[in-house]
Protein backbone atom coordinates (compact mmCIF):
# COMPACT_ATOMS: atom_id res chain seq x y z
CA UNK A 1 0.00 0.00 0.00
CA UNK A 2 1.21 3.15 -0.51
CA UNK A 3 2.45 5.55 1.97
CA UNK A 4 0.38 8.47 3.42
CA UNK A 5 1.92 12.05 2.94
CA UNK A 6 -0.34 14.25 4.95
CA UNK A 7 -0.13 18.39 3.97
CA UNK A 8 -1.85 20.74 6.13
CA UNK A 9 -3.57 23.01 3.85
CA UNK A 10 -5.83 24.46 6.19
CA UNK A 11 -4.79 28.30 5.77
CA UNK A 12 -5.77 27.86 2.27
CA UNK A 13 -8.60 30.17 1.92
CA UNK A 14 -9.99 31.98 -0.79
CA UNK A 15 -7.98 35.05 -0.46
CA UNK A 16 -4.93 33.29 0.65
CA UNK A 17 -2.05 35.46 1.58
CA UNK A 18 1.62 34.12 1.86
CA UNK A 19 1.87 31.16 3.94
CA UNK A 20 -1.16 30.30 2.31
CA UNK A 21 -0.38 30.92 -1.30
CA UNK A 22 3.11 28.62 -0.54
CA UNK A 23 0.90 25.39 0.82
CA UNK A 24 -1.40 25.97 -2.23
CA UNK A 25 1.93 25.50 -4.38
CA UNK A 26 2.93 22.69 -2.77
CA UNK A 27 -0.45 20.83 -3.04
CA UNK A 28 -0.59 21.43 -7.19
CA UNK A 29 3.48 20.90 -7.85
CA UNK A 30 3.83 17.41 -5.45
CA UNK A 31 4.63 14.74 -8.32
CA UNK A 32 2.15 11.83 -9.06
CA UNK A 33 4.59 9.11 -7.98
CA UNK A 34 2.49 5.11 -7.11
CA UNK A 35 4.44 4.79 -3.82
CA UNK A 36 2.77 7.65 -2.14
CA UNK A 37 -0.48 8.82 -1.88
CA UNK A 38 -1.63 12.58 -0.80
CA UNK A 39 -3.51 13.43 2.30
CA UNK A 40 -4.54 17.50 2.25
CA UNK A 41 -5.55 18.79 5.71
CA UNK A 42 -8.18 21.75 4.30
CA UNK A 43 -10.17 24.06 5.62
CA UNK A 44 -14.26 23.59 4.99
CA UNK A 45 -14.35 26.52 2.51
CA UNK A 46 -11.07 25.69 0.64
CA UNK A 47 -10.60 25.75 -2.54
CA UNK A 48 -8.93 23.27 -2.85
CA UNK A 49 -8.97 19.87 -5.25
CA UNK A 50 -7.44 16.61 -5.99
CA UNK A 51 -4.39 17.08 -8.30
CA UNK A 52 -3.35 12.79 -8.60
CA UNK A 53 -4.87 9.85 -8.79
CA UNK A 54 -5.66 8.95 -5.16
CA UNK A 55 -5.15 12.33 -3.41
CA UNK A 56 -7.48 13.09 -0.45
CA UNK A 57 -8.76 15.81 0.84
CA UNK A 58 -9.88 15.56 4.75
CA UNK A 59 -11.58 19.03 6.00
CA UNK A 60 -10.91 19.66 9.40
CA UNK A 61 -13.43 21.44 11.62
CA UNK A 62 -11.43 22.97 14.30
CA UNK A 63 -9.94 26.49 12.69
CA UNK A 64 -6.44 26.97 11.94
CA UNK A 65 -4.18 27.86 15.18
CA UNK A 66 -7.08 26.97 17.48
CA UNK A 67 -6.62 24.93 20.85
CA UNK A 68 -9.53 22.09 19.03
CA UNK A 69 -6.84 21.61 16.19
CA UNK A 70 -4.36 20.02 19.06
CA UNK A 71 -7.36 17.49 19.27
CA UNK A 72 -8.70 16.99 15.95
CA UNK A 73 -4.85 17.26 13.41
CA UNK A 74 -3.71 13.99 14.99
CA UNK A 75 -6.91 11.78 15.22
CA UNK A 76 -7.26 12.49 11.79
CA UNK A 77 -3.08 11.89 10.91
CA UNK A 78 -4.08 8.21 12.57
CA UNK A 79 -7.17 7.70 10.92
CA UNK A 80 -5.59 8.21 7.47
CA UNK A 81 -2.92 5.98 8.11
CA UNK A 82 -0.49 9.05 7.66
CA UNK A 83 3.48 8.13 7.88
CA UNK A 84 4.96 11.33 6.96
CA UNK A 85 3.45 14.90 7.94
CA UNK A 86 4.77 18.88 6.46
CA UNK A 87 3.65 21.23 8.12
CA UNK A 88 3.50 24.25 5.94
CA UNK A 89 3.11 26.41 8.49
CA UNK A 90 3.57 26.99 12.78
CA UNK A 91 0.38 25.31 13.25
CA UNK A 92 1.75 22.02 14.37
CA UNK A 93 0.13 19.08 16.13
CA UNK A 94 2.27 18.56 19.48
CA UNK A 95 0.65 14.79 20.12
CA UNK A 96 2.15 14.08 16.76
CA UNK A 97 4.96 12.11 16.66
CA UNK A 98 5.54 10.61 13.81
CA UNK A 99 8.14 11.91 10.73
CA UNK A 100 7.84 15.32 10.60
CA UNK A 101 8.53 18.34 8.09
CA UNK A 102 8.33 21.73 9.51
CA UNK A 103 8.38 24.81 6.90
CA UNK A 104 9.06 28.12 9.23
CA UNK A 105 8.95 31.35 7.28
CA UNK A 106 10.33 33.66 9.84
CA UNK A 107 10.23 33.55 13.71
CA UNK A 108 9.28 37.45 13.99
CA UNK A 109 6.97 35.95 17.40
CA UNK A 110 10.25 35.76 18.66
CA UNK A 111 12.68 38.04 17.34
CA UNK A 112 9.71 40.73 17.70
CA UNK A 113 7.55 39.57 20.62
CA UNK A 114 5.91 42.62 21.38
CA UNK A 115 4.41 42.95 18.19
CA UNK A 116 2.55 39.30 17.74
CA UNK A 117 -0.86 38.35 18.61
CA UNK A 118 -1.36 37.67 22.27
CA UNK A 119 -0.26 34.20 23.04
CA UNK A 120 1.92 33.65 20.08
CA UNK A 121 5.15 33.82 22.01
CA UNK A 122 4.78 31.10 24.32
CA UNK A 123 2.70 28.84 21.63
CA UNK A 124 6.30 29.56 20.05
CA UNK A 125 8.41 28.19 23.02
CA UNK A 126 5.76 25.31 24.23
CA UNK A 127 4.78 23.95 20.29
CA UNK A 128 6.86 24.81 17.70
CA UNK A 129 10.56 24.89 19.05
CA UNK A 130 10.00 21.17 20.35
CA UNK A 131 8.33 20.36 17.34
CA UNK A 132 11.29 21.90 15.16
CA UNK A 133 13.42 19.46 17.51
CA UNK A 134 12.09 16.64 16.36
CA UNK A 135 11.29 17.07 13.19
CA UNK A 136 13.70 15.58 9.89
CA UNK A 137 14.27 18.76 8.65
CA UNK A 138 13.06 22.29 8.98
CA UNK A 139 12.30 24.50 5.52
CA UNK A 140 12.94 28.42 5.12
CA UNK A 141 12.90 30.48 2.23
CA UNK A 142 16.25 32.75 2.82
CA UNK A 143 19.41 32.44 4.51
CA UNK A 144 18.51 35.13 6.88
CA UNK A 145 15.16 33.21 8.27
CA UNK A 146 17.64 30.25 8.32
CA UNK A 147 20.23 32.21 10.89
CA UNK A 148 17.08 32.96 12.79
CA UNK A 149 14.99 30.14 13.07
CA UNK A 150 18.94 28.09 14.76
CA UNK A 151 19.16 31.79 16.69
CA UNK A 152 15.74 31.52 18.26
CA UNK A 153 15.13 27.55 18.31
CA UNK A 154 18.76 26.38 19.05
CA UNK A 155 18.47 24.34 15.81
CA UNK A 156 21.50 22.96 14.48
CA UNK A 157 22.03 24.28 10.84
CA UNK A 158 22.50 20.56 8.98
CA UNK A 159 18.89 20.52 10.04
CA UNK A 160 17.09 23.72 8.53
CA UNK A 161 17.05 24.08 4.75
CA UNK A 162 16.72 26.74 2.51
CA UNK A 163 13.99 26.85 0.14
CA UNK A 164 13.67 30.33 -1.58
CA UNK A 165 9.80 30.64 -2.82
CA UNK A 166 8.71 31.51 -6.21
CA UNK A 167 5.73 33.46 -7.39
CA UNK A 168 3.01 31.70 -9.59
CA UNK A 169 3.06 32.17 -13.09
CA UNK A 170 -0.07 34.30 -13.31
CA UNK A 171 2.14 37.17 -11.96
CA UNK A 172 3.29 38.85 -14.89
CA UNK A 173 2.15 41.95 -16.70
CA UNK A 174 -1.39 42.37 -17.21
CA UNK A 175 -3.05 43.14 -21.10
CA UNK A 176 -4.49 46.30 -21.53
CA UNK A 177 -7.94 45.44 -21.10
CA UNK A 178 -7.07 44.24 -18.04
CA UNK A 179 -5.56 47.51 -17.09
CA UNK A 180 -8.54 49.23 -17.98
CA UNK A 181 -11.27 47.02 -15.79
CA UNK A 182 -8.76 47.31 -12.72
CA UNK A 183 -8.79 51.61 -13.64
CA UNK A 184 -11.93 51.72 -13.68
CA UNK A 185 -12.87 49.62 -10.95
CA UNK A 186 -11.06 51.51 -8.16
CA UNK A 187 -10.67 54.56 -10.16
CA UNK A 188 -7.13 54.78 -10.12
CA UNK A 189 -4.94 57.61 -11.24
CA UNK A 190 -3.00 57.60 -13.89
CA UNK A 191 0.26 57.18 -12.07
CA UNK A 192 0.59 55.89 -8.45
CA UNK A 193 2.42 54.08 -5.80
CA UNK A 194 1.09 50.99 -4.12
CA UNK A 195 1.63 49.48 -1.09
CA UNK A 196 -0.09 46.09 -0.47
CA UNK A 197 0.27 44.81 3.07
CA UNK A 198 -1.46 44.38 6.70
CA UNK A 199 -1.69 46.61 9.27
CA UNK A 200 0.83 44.29 11.57
CA UNK A 201 3.36 46.66 13.38
CA UNK A 202 6.36 44.71 11.26
CA UNK A 203 4.70 45.54 8.26
CA UNK A 204 5.30 49.45 8.67
CA UNK A 205 2.48 50.28 7.03
CA UNK A 206 2.61 53.64 8.55
CA UNK A 207 5.69 54.37 6.73
CA UNK A 208 3.21 54.28 3.36
CA UNK A 209 0.98 56.40 4.97
CA UNK A 210 3.43 58.87 5.90
CA UNK A 211 4.96 58.66 2.22
CA UNK A 212 1.22 59.63 0.92
CA UNK A 213 1.16 62.91 3.48
CA UNK A 214 4.85 63.87 2.02
CA UNK A 215 4.58 63.11 -1.66
CA UNK A 216 0.66 64.35 -2.52
CA UNK A 217 0.00 65.50 -4.93
CA UNK A 218 2.95 64.38 -7.66
CA UNK A 219 2.70 60.80 -6.80
CA UNK A 220 -0.19 59.22 -4.75
CA UNK A 221 0.01 56.30 -2.83
CA UNK A 222 -2.50 53.84 -3.07
CA UNK A 223 -3.36 51.38 0.17
CA UNK A 224 -4.08 47.63 -0.18
CA UNK A 225 -4.26 45.23 2.66
CA UNK A 226 -6.66 43.96 5.61
CA UNK A 227 -7.04 45.79 8.92
CA UNK A 228 -5.79 48.98 7.69
CA UNK A 229 -9.30 50.52 6.82
CA UNK A 230 -9.73 52.34 9.74
CA UNK A 231 -6.30 53.99 9.21
CA UNK A 232 -6.60 57.91 10.70
CA UNK A 233 -6.65 59.88 7.57
CA UNK A 234 -4.08 60.14 4.91
CA UNK A 235 -4.13 61.64 1.24
CA UNK A 236 -4.52 58.26 0.34
CA UNK A 237 -6.67 55.99 -1.78
CA UNK A 238 -7.64 52.57 0.59
CA UNK A 239 -8.94 49.29 -1.00
CA UNK A 240 -8.70 46.91 2.05
CA UNK A 241 -8.41 43.38 0.76
CA UNK A 242 -8.02 42.28 -2.88
CA UNK A 243 -8.88 38.89 -4.47
CA UNK A 244 -6.00 37.32 -6.50
CA UNK A 245 -7.64 37.98 -9.92
CA UNK A 246 -6.89 41.20 -9.11
CA UNK A 247 -3.55 41.28 -7.98
CA UNK A 248 -1.46 40.75 -11.21
CA UNK A 249 -3.05 43.77 -12.88
CA UNK A 250 -3.20 45.84 -9.92
CA UNK A 251 0.64 45.52 -9.42
CA UNK A 252 0.97 45.96 -13.09
CA UNK A 253 -0.86 49.26 -13.13
CA UNK A 254 1.27 50.94 -10.37
CA UNK A 255 4.20 53.25 -10.89
CA UNK A 256 5.74 51.73 -8.32
CA UNK A 257 5.70 48.94 -5.50
CA UNK A 258 6.75 50.03 -1.64
CA UNK A 259 7.70 47.49 0.49
CA UNK A 260 8.89 49.30 3.87
CA UNK A 261 8.37 45.97 6.08
CA UNK A 262 11.41 45.73 9.20
CA UNK A 263 11.21 42.00 9.58
CA UNK A 264 10.90 39.64 6.04
CA UNK A 265 11.60 35.86 6.16
CA UNK A 266 11.09 36.62 2.33
CA UNK A 267 8.51 38.75 1.52
CA UNK A 268 6.40 37.44 -1.36
CA UNK A 269 4.48 40.74 -2.40
CA UNK A 270 7.83 42.63 -4.08
CA UNK A 271 8.53 39.75 -6.38
CA UNK A 272 4.63 39.54 -7.47
CA UNK A 273 5.10 43.30 -8.34
CA UNK A 274 8.48 42.53 -10.10
CA UNK A 275 7.15 39.82 -11.75
CA UNK A 276 4.75 42.11 -12.95
CA UNK A 277 7.00 44.84 -14.87
CA UNK A 278 6.63 47.05 -11.92
CA UNK A 279 9.48 48.68 -10.29
CA UNK A 280 9.75 47.71 -6.21
CA UNK A 281 11.30 49.83 -3.55
CA UNK A 282 12.08 47.79 -0.37
CA UNK A 283 13.33 48.61 3.27
CA UNK A 284 16.88 47.88 4.54
CA UNK A 285 17.29 44.35 6.66
CA UNK A 286 16.21 40.81 7.29
CA UNK A 287 16.04 38.55 4.19
CA UNK A 288 15.18 41.78 1.84
CA UNK A 289 18.78 43.02 1.58
CA UNK A 290 19.62 39.25 0.48
CA UNK A 291 16.85 38.48 -1.89
CA UNK A 292 17.08 42.56 -3.32
CA UNK A 293 20.69 42.97 -3.52
CA UNK A 294 21.80 44.73 -6.67
CA UNK A 295 18.14 45.10 -7.94
CA UNK A 296 16.28 47.39 -5.58
CA UNK A 297 17.89 50.26 -3.07
CA UNK A 298 17.78 49.14 0.15
CA UNK A 299 15.91 52.03 2.15
CA UNK A 300 15.99 52.63 6.02
CA UNK A 301 12.70 52.07 7.35
CA UNK A 302 12.32 54.72 9.97
CA UNK A 303 13.38 57.45 7.51
CA UNK A 304 10.65 58.62 5.08
CA UNK A 305 13.02 61.21 3.95
CA UNK A 306 15.19 59.12 2.66
CA UNK A 307 12.32 56.99 0.66
CA UNK A 308 10.77 60.70 -0.51
CA UNK A 309 14.14 61.89 -2.06
CA UNK A 310 14.93 57.93 -3.72
CA UNK A 311 11.04 58.23 -5.07
CA UNK A 312 11.36 62.24 -6.49
CA UNK A 313 14.85 60.77 -8.18
CA UNK A 314 13.64 58.16 -9.78
CA UNK A 315 10.27 60.36 -11.11
CA UNK A 316 12.75 62.72 -12.68
CA UNK A 317 14.90 59.87 -14.13
CA UNK A 318 12.20 57.39 -16.07
CA UNK A 319 14.95 55.36 -17.42
CA UNK A 320 16.55 54.79 -13.83
CA UNK A 321 12.87 53.56 -12.92
CA UNK A 322 12.80 51.30 -15.97
CA UNK A 323 16.44 49.83 -15.10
Amino acid sequence: MPSGVAIDLRMVGPTPHGIARYGRAIWDGLPEDPRIRYVGLVAEASPLTPQRSGDRLVRCRAPFLSPLEQVEVPLILRREGVELLHATSFAVPAAWRGPLVLSLHDVNHLALPGWSGPGRTPYYHRVVAPAAARAARVLTGSAFSAREIERWLGLPATKVRVTPYAVDGSFAPSPVKELERIRARWRLPARFALYLGSDRPHKNAALAFELARRLAPRLPVVVAGGGLESHPSSPTQLLGKVDDADLPPLYSAASLFLFPSVYEGFGLPPLEAAACGTPVLVARGSSLDEIWQGVSPPLPPDQPGRWVATIEELLAAPERLQE
